[in-house]
């Protein structure tokens, strides 16, 4: 498990452990966590050890633009070291006594490195609240500011006091004061969006140092906000994922992958063919022993080197190649294998393949983050123009660009469904203004969907209900498995399938208990229970008549009763569905809208 440490006395220290996992999402770059001793916030990734375990991924690596991914270091469990693996500083840097009450940094108590006052002899606390703005910058709350109320925050000394008052257990019972000058103010009303309104954003971006020089170089003009340290709406990790396929699984890419960057400078240059051999030899001495040619090597090599993807690749061109895959011949590779099963003959109407993933891997990377919105603000938002760069995708993990991103490897199973194409023409062309009303919501939303369609909203929603009845079915929860959607996008191929997968940073990945839900027997009980279920929600008749549920609105009959799943499984933030896309609406004239309308 990684190990991070504070800044404290400028001396690495062990302050707690993590999943791997959880530094690539809950807990990235730029995050605060609370540990048994101390509050940090997690360093940026430039302070990340140089020999973190590097991962590569051909088709996110194009899409992200980077040369590489690096892996969380852990240390090896019989290698009792005291230095941290991951780093991290102390945040906030405001802390409290819990006996004198006296508020200040944490470094002026005297004894900051065993967390005591040192005049009382009592345990220090952080702070409960900061401030953060739309842009990502963080900084402690600014307590002399509240209590004094005026611009220029003239004091002749700020030397704060907290006092807890037993009158009720609101924040009208913190009362911050001013032992200079006697001023006073409780905390009531800080959490207001207009709390601090008039306090400037001073640009502070705490996990990369709290070195001046580190501050951001540009004015921020963005209204800072008050949050409690533990707030959700403080970090909200932003990453991009993406399966290796072919031609990317085979094991010789593989074994490419470990040798890459001994391979990278050297083909780049341009060698002979008697030089090549020579590298080949001595990088995959394995591979040759195991019946692999030098011709077989150099050709995978080639392939990688050789491959310039256009400037333009993005996200759907990964969705397109992946879709082509499953959609292909079997696949039976290193690192990626299929099996197309038989479809049952009462859902041959319905559904054209059925594909077991039993082997995939898949690399989750952390491409940045963002603070208050978990999604861009609208460019149509007044409130954020002249402040907030709309072509600024995330925030960076870095204080200086790099030429990697942090990203975890991710190993595990999965079922792949087609829908009849013929079928979805006619029902899209039959009920597409059903959809209308979503369109025009989703364009003044800060959710964002450039394939949405009556499609879209079907695959995603049969996507969903299968989830749920997996989860019910196959044992695993419905947080551990996860949804892809194939929809068409704008000039691009045509898609309509979806992928539901399990993965894990285990280097097992899973037992197969997904894959076996989609053999024949199993997924036509499974999928007949999947539609009895969906029939009635425990809010019906109003959610299946509803055409207005969900964030911004964003969803028809679709609520937790019946249709939305844990944030860890859906794609689009349980936005874009529909149950009566699936079942229709009974006793009424659109009973007919069901897409499995005669199955049901």
């Amino acid at each position: 498990m990684p190990r991070f440490g504070t800044d404290d006395d400028d001396k690495l220290k062990i302050a707690g452990t993590l999943r791997r996992p959880q530094i690539i999402t809950t807990f990235g770059n730029g995050s605060i966590v609370d540990m048994p001793d101390y509050s940090v916030i997690m360093a940026a990734a430039d302070y990340w050890k140089d020999y973190s375990p590097v991962l590569h991924e051909q088709n996110l690596e194009n899409l992200l633009k980077v040369k590489m991914f690096k892996q969380p270091y852990v240390s090896p469990l019989d290698n009792n070291i005291s230095q941290p693996d991951i780093p991290a500083f102390r945040f906030p840097i405001l802390h409290f006594c819990t006996m004198c009450g006296r508020l200040m940094p944490f470094w002026d108590f005297g004894n900051g490195k065993d967390r005591k006052c040192r005049k009382c002899n009592k345990d220090i606390v952080p702070s409960r609240f900061v401030a953060a703005c739309i842009n990502g910058h963080l900084e402690d709350f600014p307590y002399s500011w509240w209590v004094h109320n005026t611009k220029d925050n003239e004091c002749p000394s700020n030397t704060l006091r907290v006092e807890f008052l037993d009158n009720s257990g609101g924040l009208e019972s913190i009362k911050i004061i001013c032992t200079a000058c006697g001023k006073h103010r409780d905390m009531a009303g800080s959490l207001g969006k207009d709390s601090l309104k008039g306090y400037k954003c001073h640009g502070k971006r705490p996990w990369i140092g709290r070195k001046k020089e580190h501050y951001d170089l540009t004015d921020c003009k963005a209204q800072m906000l008050a949050l409690q340290r533990g707030a959700s709406n403080l970090y909200f990790s932003v990453t991009e994922s993406a399966l290796t396929i072919p031609p990317w699984s085979n094991k010789i890419q593989s074994a490419i992958d470990g040798a890459f960057d001994n391979l990278y400078d050297t083909w780049k240059s341009n060698p002979d063919e008697n030089s090549k051999r020579i590298i080949i030899r001595h990088e995959f001495r394995h591979l040759l022993s195991e019946g692999y040619t030098c011709e077989q090597i150099l050709t995978e090599i080639s392939k990688r080197f050789e491959n310039t993807p256009a400037e333009s690749f993005q996200r759907k061109d990964i969705y397109s190649d992946e879709y082509l895959v499953f959609c292909g011949e079997n696949q039976d590779d290193y690192q990626f294998k299929t099996t197309r099963e038989k479809v049952p003959a009462s859902l041959k109407p319905y559904i054209t393949d059925i594909v077991l993933v039993n082997r995939l891997r898949e690399i989750l990377a952390l491409k940045g983050f963002r603070r208050i919105s978990p999604d861009i603000p609208s460019p149509g938002d007044e409130k954020f123009k002249g402040y907030f760069d709309f072509e600024k995708d995330c925030i960076s993990l870095f204080k200086e660009d790099k030429n990697w991103l942090p990203a975890i490897e991710l190993l595990g199973e999965g079922i792949f469904i087609k829908l009849n194409e013929n079928r979805i023409t006619g029902w899209e062309k039959y009920y597409r203004n059903r959809y209308d009303v979503l369109y025009k919501r989703l364009q003044k939303s800060n959710v964002t969907c450039d394939n949405i369609s009556p499609c879209y909203i079907l695959l995603h929603t049969l996507s969903h209900l299968l989830i749920r009845q997996l989860s019910i079915e196959c044992g695993y929860s419905a947080a551990s498995i996860k949804e892809r959607i194939y929809c068409t996008h704008p000039d691009s191929i045509k898609m309509n399938g979806f992928l539901l997968y399990t993965s894990s940073s285990d280097s097992d990945g899973s037992l197969g208990g997904l894959v076996r839900q989609g053999l024949p027997e199993s997924f036509e009980i499974i999928f007949r229970h999947m539609l009895e279920d969906s029939k009635w929600c425990s809010s019906d008749p109003v959610c299946i008549e509803s055409d207005s549920q969900g964030y911004d609105s964003l969803n028809m009959a679709a609520c937790h009763a019946c249709t939305l799943l844990p944030e860890t499984s859906c794609e689009k933030r349980n936005c874009l569905l529909d149950r009566a896309s699936i079942i229709g609406k009974f006793n009424s004239p659109d009973k007919d809208l069901a897409f499995f309308n005669g199955f049901v």
